[in-house]
C-alpha cells in the first residue's frame, strides 16, 4: 500500500510543481512587470514615423513599457508587408534585452511611369509596381527612366511589369542600363537600353511569346555579325529584324 501511495504522491507532487510552473510562467511573461518591452529599434528606413503610424492604425505598434509578450509579432510583420513601397520586413522579439527589433528593405526603384491618375509610380528590378514613398525614393525620381504609353493605360504598365518580371538573368543589364520604355498604341513596348555600352532599341512587339522573344535575343546575340546591333525588332519572334 506504502509504495502505491508514495507513486501517487510523486505523480502528484510532480503535476503540482508542473501546475505552479506553468502558472508562473504565464504570470511573468502575461502580466508581470519583469518583462516589459525596453527598446523598439527600426532599421532599414528613415520612415520610422511613417511605420509607427501604419501600426497604431491597427492597435499592433509596439511601445516602450509594454508587456514584452503582448507584443504581436507576426501581425506587425503582415501589417508592413503589406505596404508595397517595402521590399521585406521582419520582426524579432529579444527576451533577453526585452526588446522589439524591426527591420525593413525599401524597394529600389529602375523606372517610372505616370498612371492614368496622372499619379507617380516605379518599377523595382522584379517588375513590381509600387508607390514611391519615402524619401530616399522620392529624391531619385528624376533620374529615373522613364515608362510612357501612348494609351496612357494600366493595362501597358501591367506589360512592361510582366516582362521585366520575366526577362532572364543572361539578359538583366538590359534593365541595369535601361535608358527608356515606350508603349505604342498597338501595344508594342519599345525599350532603350544599351549591349556592350552600346546604344539598342529592341522592340519587343506585345507581351505575347515573350519567352520565346529573350530565347531569340540571346540566340542573335551569340552571332559574331551582330557584335554592333542598334536595333532588334522582335515583334515577330520568327522572322526577327536586325540593324
Amino acid at each position: 500500500m506504502s509504495g502505491k501511495f508514495n507513486k501517487r504522491f510523486k505523480r502528484l507532487t510532480i503535476a503540482l510543481t508542473f501546475l505552479v510552473a506553468t502558472s508562473s510562467l504565464a504570470y511573468l511573461l502575461g502580466w508581470s512587470s519583469v518583462l516589459m518591452v525596453k527598446e523598439v529599434k527600426i532599421e532599414g528606413s528613415s520612415e520610422t514615423s511613417l511605420l509607427i503610424g501604419t501600426l497604431n492604425k491597427q492597435s499592433i505598434a509596439p511601445t516602450v513599457g509594454q508587456r514584452l509578450a503582448r507584443v504581436n509579432v507576426r501581425s506587425i510583420e503582415r501589417a508592413l508587408s503589406e505596404l508595397d513601397w517595402l521590399d521585406n520586413a521582419e520582426v524579432s522579439r529579444n527576451w533577453v534585452r526585452s526588446n522589439i527589433s524591426i527591420k525593413v528593405s525599401e524597394r529600389v526603384a529602375i523606372a517610372r511611369a505616370l498612371t492614368n491618375q496622372n499619379s507617380i509610380v516605379n518599377f523595382d528590378s522584379s517588375g513590381f509596381l509600387f508607390t514611391p514613398t519615402s524619401i530616399n525614393q522620392k529624391k531619385n525620381q528624376a533620374a529615373l527612366p522613364l515608362i510612357s504609353s501612348a494609351n496612357n493605360a494600366q493595362q501597358d504598365l501591367s506589360d512592361v511589369a510582366l516582362l521585366l518580371q520575366q526577362i532572364p538573368a543572361d539578359l538583366e543589364y538590359l534593365i541595369a542600363d535601361l535608358d527608356q520604355i515606350s508603349i505604342t498604341k498597338a501595344g508594342y513596348i519599345l525599350m532603350s537600353s544599351a549591349i556592350n555600352n552600346r546604344p539598342v532599341r529592341i522592340n519587343w512587339g506585345t507581351v505575347e511569346q515573350i519567352e520565346q522573344k529573350f530565347v531569340v535575343l540571346l540566340a542573335l546575340l551569340k552571332l559574331p555579325e551582330n557584335k554592333a546591333i542598334s536595333q532588334v525588332d522582335l515583334s515577330q519572334p520568327d522572322a526577327p529584324i536586325v540593324k
